[in-house]
């Protein structure tokens, strides 16, 4: 289906009437996407224009796959102080400081680049 948050378009972009219900129930009836894929490459696994989707865009699906799946093999440490609630009153002067500096920096860059190139 892809992620539109993300911006990785689905098959249904690409392929219009293959929507969320179609992917569902044959992702459902073979169990995950390559399971699908690989009986898609041998025999019809629903109507012909999913059939021919699934075989034109087999390598786009397992690439939107890939880019989607959550890695799982990565350790991940965690600080318990990480965890705790702490004092967001500041928040605002802290945010509002570092975006002045940001501005400043950027206003620094141009004038360095203007001069530069007039130079």
């Amino acid at each position: 289906m892809g992620d539109e948050v993300d911006g990785v378009p689905g098959i249904q972009h690409l392929v219009p009437g293959f929507g969320r219900r179609t992917a569902l129930k044959l992702l459902k009836k073979h169990g995950s996407l390559e399971n699908l894929l690989n009986a898609a490459s041998v025999r019809t696994v629903g109507r012909q224009y999913a059939q021919e989707a699934l075989t034109k865009y087999a390598d786009y699906l397992r690439r939107n796959y890939e880019v989607l799946a959550l890695r799982r093999d990565v350790d991940v440490y965690l600080q318990e102080e990480w965890l705790l609630e702490r004092d967001t009153s500041n928040d605002a002067n802290v945010l509002s400081n570092f975006f002045r500096l940001l501005e400043e920096t950027n206003k620094s860059t141009r004038e360095s680049r203007s001069n530069f190139s007039n130079g």
